[in-house]
């Protein structure tokens, strides 16, 4: 499934800090008894939502930001004991390609190891990365020139001409296949299919009944999920009423049009109300949220309330082995992975891809749904970008169940029998994958993947306790290092740049390195690659951090991840140029 953050740990962290109790825990779920077969009914958004108003807080006082930096060439053990305080109340522009030392802001150094390790040096190759999601914007000005091209095919003839296979892949694969009804936009949840094939219902389509153990532990988790999102949907349309109210209030005092944090934090109220509607503006912009991300929010709930729960709702009723087209009908996650990978510098904007001109082409592949991806969908784009010569794929989704994980792990074990590094982003339920796990993993019924597969959660840039991202999955066993993926700037569709969050934009951060790498030092293998970015993290184990999803518990950033450490392009640049004995 393609998620930001709008999981169940990240509304509840919301509901939190708009309420003013940064510290309380998030609440688990309450278990209800499993709802009729079908899905329960879309929630409308209301024109006057009315939540209680939240609760006052006063912003804290903004100080200059410090940073303490070790010399230059420091140890790992010097890196990771750089101090860094940011104070500030939005994200630096591109603060993912900044640098510790020289920015005071704990991003991976990209633009430091462009500019002070590689400047003057072309690519030695051009690395093919390939992004499997839900659809990327192929005329988007600052990703067309780095997008994939297939040139033993003709555009639009409907003939196979390069005898691949696939009919018209000239920009890459969607293994969606064309639907009329909804444009293969939306899909069930896999636990909505589990729980279909338990009833014998349309949803569960090919899915073999599961047996009477699996299906009551199905049915219980049907619930709870349908509980979840009609719960979550109600959350966002009180957060959504109460902004609006605020908004409203301030508009009419402020004679101001649009009413911005900046002009909110100038305004002297003249009322009790005018306070009021002051402090819960503040609140919600130091949650990052506003009237957009609410309405994003509400998008995905309501679609998940009105397809991804509905045990009727079989959009593969007919087999197909998919399409050309790449971009679908919800392009903005994909077009945003690819971005933070490569696209092209365009003066003036801040969006550009990790990995300079000429190092990275982009092969978009769709296979992710507003819903959940398909097993067998999955194994066949993975299969496909291999075949294609990819070195890095890219795969920000994930789900909870894999009934058809047999099929992954198969396609899985082609690519790295082949050399081909896979980078996958851990999710966003603030959950330890170690005990719950996030599909597909590099656990197989064979050997593990591990020479080549990554798993990434996300970093924050608000502040060392903040550290993992409060929405970011973890895990001692399972994660192997964590990268920036909060508020993260980059390419959406129709030509234009936004900030979004999860893992998703994690993952790309960290392929978009492992590119770099490539593409600059062509002697090393994707192997040698993956090696090279876990020896180099920035080392962070020691520090303490608040957990994800309760910021009330305080651990070690080391008990989060196995490296216990940050992705570091800057000193992975410096050993990959020992390793090819650019420098001794």
């Amino acid at each position: 499934m393609m998620s930001l953050t709008y999981g169940r740990a990240a509304i509840a962290v919301a509901m939190l800090v708009v309420a003013g109790c940064r510290t309380a825990p998030v609440a688990a779920p309450v278990s209800r008894p499993a709802p009729t077969p079908s899905a329960p009914a879309a929630t409308p958004a209301p024109s006057t939502p009315a939540p209680a108003t939240p609760a006052p807080v006063t912003p804290a006082p903004v100080t200059p930001p410090t940073a303490t930096a070790p010399p230059a060439g420091a140890s790992s053990a010097e890196r990771g004991s750089a101090t860094v305080t940011p104070a500030r109340r939005t994200a630096p522009d591109a603060w993912h390609r900044l640098d510790t030392e020289r920015d005071g802001v704990l991003g991976v150094g990209v633009d430091r190891a462009l500019r002070e390790l590689l400047a003057g040096r072309a690519p030695g190759r051009r690395v093919l990365v390939a992004v499997i999601d839900g659809g990327v914007d192929t005329a988007h000005a600052q990703l067309a020139p780095v997008l994939w091209r297939n040139p033993r095919e003709v555009p639009g003839n409907g003939v196979d001409d390069d005898r691949n296979g696939f009919t018209d892949d000239v920009r890459g694969w969607s293994t969606i296949p064309p639907l009329t009804a909804d444009s293969g936009r939306y899909d069930t949840f896999e636990l909505t299919r589990l729980y279909a094939a338990c009833r014998g219902q349309p949803a569960a389509g090919r899915l073999a009944r599961p047996d009477s153990a699996t299906c009551r532990s199905v049915t219980e988790a049907y619930g709870e999920k349908a509980m979840e999102v009609s719960q979550t949907v109600m959350q966002i349309r009180g957060l959504a009423g109460a902004l609006a109210r605020s908004t409203a209030t301030l508009r009419q005092a402020m004679k101001t049009e649009p009413v911005t944090p900046e002009a909110v934090r100038a305004f002297a109220p003249g009322n009790a109300a005018e306070t009021e509607a002051k402090r819960a503006f503040l609140q919600f912009s130091a949650a990052g949220l506003d009237s957009a991300k609410l309405a994003e929010g509400f998008e995905a709930y309501d679609g998940q309330l009105r397809f991804g729960l509905d045990t009727l709702f079989n959009p593969r009723a007919r087999p197909s082995r998919g399409s050309g087209d790449v971009m679908g009908p919800a392009a903005r996650h994909g077009t945003h992975v690819a971005g933070i990978i490569a696209a092209a510098a365009v003066p003036g904007r801040p969006a550009r891809g990790i990995a300079p001109e000429g190092a990275v082409t982009i092969l978009p592949i769709r296979a992710v749904p507003d819903g959940d991806e398909r097993d067998e969908e999955v194994a066949r784009a993975i299969r496909y970008a291999v075949d294609q010569g990819a070195l890095v794929i890219n795969m920000s989704f994930g789900k909870a169940y894999s009934p058809g994980k047999a099929a992954v792990d198969s396609a899985v074990r082609y690519a790295t029998q082949r050399g081909v590094l896979l980078v996958h982003a851990a999710g966003n339920d603030a959950e330890d994958t170690d005990h719950s796990a996030s599909f597909p993993t590099r656990q197989a019924s064979g050997p593990p993947f591990d020479a080549l597969w990554l798993e990434v959660g996300a970093s924050s840039w608000k502040g060392p306790d903040q550290l993992a991202a409060g929405f970011s999955n973890y895990g001692k066993r399972t994660v192997d290092l964590f990268a920036p993926g909060e508020d993260i700037v980059s390419t959406v569709p129709g030509g234009g740049v936004a900030t979004e969050s999860g893992t998703s934009m994690a993952a790309p951060v960290v392929s978009g390195v492992a590119a770099l790498l490539l593409a600059y030092f062509p002697s090393l293998t994707p192997a040698q690659v993956r090696s090279v970015i876990l020896e180099t993290v920035r080392p962070l184990g020691d520090r303490t951090v608040a957990q994800p999803g309760d910021p009330s518990v305080q651990l070690k950033f080391g008990s989060l991840s196995r490296t216990g450490g940050l992705l570091d392009a800057y000193a992975a640049v410096r050993r990959a140029q020992q390793l090819s004995g650019i420098v001794p």
